[in-house]
């Protein structure tokens, strides 16, 4: 259920924010102008019956103060053909009869390609400066209205900020042109003439900014085939403007999520049987015993060795007011018979002395419980791979986070995008969806045939714990104090009140107190059981607390009054 739950809200966050991009991205702005002024914009435009526009356009630039240079940009778009894509191509720019600096750039996840023309490191001094554009374009001729094909074109954009003192225009046709027209500004027909055949001429006064000069000829000749991808240019910040680069990332997405599919299946192990199991294994410890069931390493299981400890009689558990305590028996016996965890758990936790003590806000107790409870885990995992019971399978450990990586990757794709073509996202995002079950705990290891087979016994003695009793009896009457002697067991797999209500239903009676845990004998309620261990365990939690509390103040910065230190961040100007 969490695993649906976690690929619908990833997959609702994407699609959420391509909502909002797509909403937002619909207003429109004021256009913004600029001082600079185009003394003269002469171009020439040559059409090929092939459809293809090579174009130079000469402009005089009169700058009242010093820049960089100037910028055109283009838009791919072609509103006649939501399909096509006109495309600047082998643009070649120069300055007063120099070939001059730029740089192209895509803005607008593609929809416009912009060549910043200029140093900037260098600034052009004030006055008139001669800039030669010369670029070439694809796909320019459309089937008409009234004639075959036609050309329906910008020869002045729509966008240019500066004003311009007067244009001279000039477009060579592949034919001779029909229902020619020419148009000043948006939705007009005024403004300009157009003189000639298969050679047009227009010629204007001055524009103010972003005023566009467009002319619209029919032609007597076929069509010629153009080059357009099946969606329409909105969707070109998603799917790019490329077929072949969106299949190539379909394939690639389906080979990552086949990768992470393949990577989950290694991961996975089916559960074996569980045959009912009246013991646990011989030589193992509760922590032990978990871990190969399945592959947890808990904080319940470190207070499940302390009780399984003391139900040996290897040490005493006491409890006061303040805490409880742990004291070493000497009764060797029961020290050679604990497991290899155990034995390191309780010589770290008794090292300096026969008897430890904790309370809640015992700072050094703290400290030390906190390191012996991360050294129980990892003599818990290092054990079960010394012993061959487990090993490492697939990624290792890694799998889990090379799927979180990828998941985060794929939402900054989605959301930054910064090759212009978000779909790109889905390749680490298949990857992260088909690799979810990396994600889960033990998905680095996988269990051995010694390791199925002990995972077997042990799920069939867990059964014992945690099944009622209609369906698995245990024999009370006869064993009666293997009750007290399981109930660590019972705490580590966690199914204690299970345990305690199978003994109740079988027995008549309430569970009985186990006497190793000093301060609750005697109690018949039933209720010690959750009460002992969660007041134990408070006890452990509190003084590890109280212990990384001095930690967090310690490393918090100075001593000065009002707020903290550090380098901090600043900046500068341009």
């Amino acid at each position: 259920m969490k695993r649906r739950w976690g690929k619908a809200i990833f997959m609702a966050g994407i699609g959420l924010w391509i909502a909002i991009t797509w909403l937002g991205g619909s207003g429109s702005s004021a256009a913004t102008v600029d001082d600079a002024v185009i003394k003269d914009y002469v171009a020439v435009f040559d059409v090929s019956a092939d459809g293809t526009l090579t174009a130079t356009e000469d402009l005089d630039v009169f700058f009242p103060t010093s820049r960089h240079g100037i910028f055109r940009f283009w838009d791919v778009r072609d509103p006649g053909d939501s399909h096509a894509r006109l495309v600047p191509e082998d643009v070649v720019v120069s300055r007063d009869g120099q070939a001059e600096t730029f740089d192209m750039q895509r803005e607008s996840h593609g929809r416009y390609r912009v060549a910043k023309i200029g140093d900037p490191d260098v600034l052009v001094d004030a006055g008139v400066h001669h800039y030669q554009i010369r670029y070439r374009v694809d796909g320019v001729l459309s089937p008409g209205t009234s004639t075959p094909t036609q050309l329906y074109w910008d020869l002045v954009p729509a966008g240019w900020r500066m004003a311009i003192s007067q244009t001279r225009l000039t477009v060579h046709l592949p034919a001779a042109a029909r229902d020619k027209q020419c148009a000043v500004g948006v939705g007009s027909l005024t403004g300009c003439s157009v003189r000639g055949t298969d050679t047009l001429h227009v010629d204007t006064g001055p524009l103010v900014p972003n005023t566009p000069v467009t002319v619209k000829a029919g032609l007597d000749i076929p069509t010629p085939p153009r080059s357009t991808v099946p969606w329409a240019q909105p969707l070109d910040p998603w799917l790019g403007s490329s077929p072949t680069l969106l299949g190539a990332v379909v394939v690639l997405a389906g080979a990552a999520g086949v990768g992470g599919g393949v990577a989950s299946s290694r991961a996975r192990e089916p559960k074996p049987g569980y045959p009912l199991q009246y013991a646990p294994p011989d030589g193992l410890g509760p922590a032990q015993a978990v871990y190969v069931y399945d592959e947890r390493v808990e904080d319940e299981g470190f207070v499940a060795t302390l009780m399984h400890a003391a139900a040996l009689g290897a040490i005493e558990l006491s409890r006061d007011g303040a805490g409880w305590t742990i004291t070493r028996t000497r009764d060797q016996a029961a020290w050679s018979s604990l497991d290899l965890v155990t034995s390191n758990t309780l010589d770290r936790l008794l090292l300096v002395d026969d008897s430890f003590h904790a309370s809640k806000k015992d700072v050094s107790a703290g400290q030390q419980l906190q390191s012996a409870i991360a050294s129980y885990k990892e003599d818990t995992r290092r054990w079960a791979r010394k012993q061959g019971y487990v090993v490492s399978t697939g990624m290792g450990s890694t799998g889990g986070i090379v799927v979180a990586l990828s998941l985060g990757a794929a939402v900054v794709l989605a959301v930054w995008n910064p090759l212009d073509v978000a779909a790109v996202a889905l390749v680490p995002a298949c990857f992260g969806l088909g690799g979810l079950a990396l994600l889960r705990h033990g998905s680095g290891t996988r269990r051995t045939t010694t390791g199925r087979e002990l995972w077997s016994r042990i799920g069939g003695f867990r059964r014992i714990l945690a099944t009622p009793s209609s369906e698995a009896r245990f024999d009370f009457s006869s064993r009666k104090e293997l009750y007290t002697a399981y109930l660590p067991w019972a705490v580590a797999f966690g199914c204690a009140d299970a345990w305690a209500k199978k003994y109740r239903t079988e027995m008549g009676v309430e569970p009985p107190a186990p006497v190793y845990f000093g301060g609750y004998a005697g109690d018949h309620s039933g209720a010690f059981v959750g009460s002992m261990v969660a007041d134990f365990q408070s006890t452990v939690s509190s003084a590890i607390s109280s212990y990384e509390a001095t930690q967090s103040s310690s490393s918090s910065g100075g001593g000065f009054s009002g707020g903290g230190g550090g380098g901090g961040g600043g900046g500068g100007s341009w």
